[in-house]
Formats: structure tokens, C-alpha cells, sequence
């Protein structure tokens, strides 16, 4: 179909300014003005005399709406007075998780399955809004009324799910750094006010002395190990892959969790699922040790006295599975993902408070520079904590 002049250069400067500022503003509705005001240009032209414009066949104004808004990061929705939907563009198609040939012919409700844009679309504030999904995913709805026929009204959509849990996430993360330094800092400020205002007894000083050592201690491991988090989700710490033999991993990790498992009167034991315990695995040595140590170091704090944490090593497809069993009070299902984030510690009751909560949360980056997975086994009773390693030699 051949276009108008001014509708071509309207349209095309609107497709332009979105290609290079597509965030700055709702940019479906400015597509849709500009369209429709070429539109009525091209249809005055009488008006504006005979050479102002060049013989133009009638415009197929849904299919131009349609060819323009493919070019749209957002997700836009073209409403026609009865609250039927004219065009969905592919990006509204892709945030509502609806085949888009479905979207198109029919009322708002049904296109969208979500009552509360239609509701947005009645109110037609032209203000952004936040709506929650059935699926708990946030959208950023504007609905702007143009009062025309056929296109009434328009509503743009944007998923801020990922950046409003990352807000979530930045607010929790000061909150519990927060949280966690104030305790040592307080009992650190104590005890050095009571030192300096003097004690006495020689055994006492040296008591609070010891106490004022581990607070401090305690203190400098939160912010090392806020540091280690750092470098190792910005990528900073070089890994060193090599083939590793699995079961040579995990006699050292428990050389190394020893003492602590006898302070606890806790057996430790390993379990091999194949002989060999499934081979060698391409890992980085110390920093696969030291997921292997965390995973010990988090049983043993939930293990019983005179109870058993076992490590089992076996093969899956292309990978080396190791999993360690407590016999603790186990995990929640609803705690499953969450012991995986910064300073999540379950019930800290069950602990006596130790623990700094970000040992799990650096094994999980870990795994995942190393390329495997870990999670919470559905085991019972007690806990049993899994995560995989590639095999150096994959199976034929």
C-alpha cells in the first residue's frame, strides 16, 4: 500500500525517537498520536489545498498501528470504544504470557485475563499504575484516553517485577547488615567502656578481654565475608578449573570440619553411591572446598549431639552430585529458596544465634561460576543440602 507523505515522516520520526529513548516515556501512546494526527492531516488534505499532498488511497489504520507498534519495547494495548482490543503489540503478548493472535477481537478481559487492567482502562487517569498479576508479577499500567473512533484509548505495559524485587532485595540488604553489625558493635562498645573504667580482678579482665577479642573477630568475618559476596557476584575472582577427583574433595573438607564435628559429638560420614564416588569433576579446588566446608559447617551447627552428617557422592548425567544429610530439625519448604540469600538464618533459636547467614549464600554463587546447581533435597528427617560439579569426563 503506497502512504501518504506526512504520514510516512510523522510515523517514521516517532519510530525513530522511540529506537533511541525508549524508556523516557510511554512511548505506545506516542506512536499512536502521531499516527492518528497524520492520519487526520492526510484526510484534511482538501482543506490544505491540492498540493499539499500527492493521491492517497484509503490507510488500513489497524494494520499501520500494528507495523508501528512491532517497533515498541513496550507492551501496548489499542482499545476501541467497547473496550475491544484492535492491536496488541508482541512485547504485550510476551509480559501477560498470551499468544498474541489470541489478543487481538476481543474485550480487554479476555485478551489480558486480568480484570484489574480493564479497571485501569475505565479510570483512564493517564497516571502510571502498579498492578499485581495473577502470577504475583507487578505491571506498570498506563491508560491514556484518546476519545476517538476507532481508537478510544490506549494502555501501555511494563513488567517492573525484576526491578522491584531488586528493591526489595537492596532495602532487606541494608536492613540486615544493619542488623548484624549493631549486635557485635553494641557488645564490642560494652565491653571496651567497662575495660576502660577498670576491672579489678585479673580473671575478669582477661574474660572480657576474650569476649571483646571474638566480637571483633566476629565483626571483621560479617564484613569479609560481605566483601567475598561482592567479588564474587561482580565476577572479580579469578577461578582456576581443573579436574579435581571428587572423593579427594571431600575427605579434605572433613579433615578440615573435624575438630568442630568432635566439639559437637557429631560422626562424620561418607557415602558413595558408585564406586569412586562418580570421578573427577572440573572445579576450582579451594573454592569447591569451601562450598563443601559450608555445607558441613551448616549441618553440623543443626546436627545433635552424638547425631551423624553424611556426605553422599554419585554421579547424575553429566555431573558429580554431592549432597550432605544432617539429622537435625530440618528445613521448611517455605525456607527452602530463602536459605540460599544473604544472612537468612531460619530460626535463629535453633542455632544459638551463630553464624553470620551469608556461608550458603556464597556457596550458591560459587556453584553457579563453577556451572552447576545447588538446592534443598525433599528428604526427611533433617536436612540434606545437594549441589553438582561437571564431570571432567563426560559419559559416553
Amino acid at each position: 500500500m503506497r502512504h501518504a507523505g506526512g504520514l510516512l515522516v510523522l510515523a517514521g520520526l516517532a519510530a525513530a525517537v522511540v529506537a533511541v529513548a525508549p524508556d523516557a516515556y510511554d512511548w505506545g501512546v506516542v506512536v499512536v498520536a502521531v499516527l492518528l494526527a497524520g492520519l487526520f492531516i492526510v484526510t484534511r488534505r482538501e482543506a490544505l489545498g491540492p498540493a499539499a499532498f500527492t493521491a492517497v488511497p484509503e490507510v488500513d489504520l489497524v494494520g499501520e498501528l500494528r507495523a508501528l507498534l512491532a517497533l515498541v519495547p513496550e507492551g501496548v494495548l489499542v482499545v476501541d470504544p467497547n473496550e475491544n482490543v484492535l492491536v496488541a503489540n508482541a512485547a504485550v503478548a510476551r509480559i501477560l504470557r498470551r499468544p498474541p493472535e489470541t489478543m487481538e477481537g476481543v474485550t480487554l478481559i479476555r485478551a489480558t485475563r486480568d480484570a484489574a487492567l480493564a479497571q485501569v482502562l475505565r479510570e483512564a487517569a493517564a497516571a502510571p499504575r502498579e498492578v499485581a498479576l495473577s502470577d504475583d508479577r507487578l505491571v506498570r499500567v498506563t491508560a491514556t484516553r484518546l476519545g476517538g473512533t476507532p481508537v478510544f484509548a490506549v494502555l501501555t505495559v511494563q513488567d517492573v517485577t525484576a526491578l522491584r524485587n531488586a528493591e526489595r532485595a537492596r532495602s532487606e540488604l541494608v536492613a540486615n547488615v544493619s542488623h548484624e553489625l549493631r549486635t557485635p558493635i553494641a557488645a564490642a562498645r560494652a565491653l571496651a567502656e567497662t575495660l576502660e573504667a577498670g576491672v579489678d580482678e585479673p580473671e575478669q579482665r582477661t574474660r572480657f578481654h576474650a569476649r571483646l577479642t571474638r566480637e571483633l573477630e566476629r565483626l571483621g568475618e560479617i564484613v569479609e565475608r560481605l566483601l567475598r559476596l561482592s567479588r564474587l557476584e561482580s565476577r572479580a575472582e579469578e577461578f582456576d578449573i581443573q579436574p579435581i577427583e571428587v572423593l579427594e574433595l571431600v575427605r579434605v573438607a572433613i579433615t578440615r570440619i573435624r575438630p568442630v564435628a568432635d566439639g559437637a559429638s557429631v560422626t562424620l560420614a561418607v557415602e558413595e553411591e558408585v564406586p569412586g564416588g562418580g570421578g573427577e569433576v572440573l572445579a576450582d579446588r579451594e573454592r569447591a572446598l569451601e562450598v563443601l566446608t559450608n555445607l558441613l559447617d551448616n549441618a553440623l551447627r543443626y546436627s545433635p549431639a552424638e547425631g551423624t552428617v553424611t556426605v553422599v557422592v554419585g554421579p547424575v548425567g553429566h555431573a558429580v552430585r554431592v549432597c550432605v544429610r544432617d539429622e537435625g530439625p530440618g528445613i521448611l519448604p517455605a525456607e527452602r529458596q530463602r536459605i540460599f540469600e544473604r544472612f537468612y538464618t531460619a530460626d535463629r533459636s535453633r542455632t544459638g544465634g551463630v553464624g553470620t547467614g551469608l556461608g550458603l549464600s556464597i556457596a550458591r554463587h560459587i556453584v553457579s561460576r563453577l556451572g552447576g546447581e545447588i538446592w534443598v533435597a525433599d528428604e526427611t528427617p533433617g536436612a540434606t543440602l545437594c549441589f553438582t560439579l561437571p564431570r571432567a569426563h563426560a559419559p559416553s
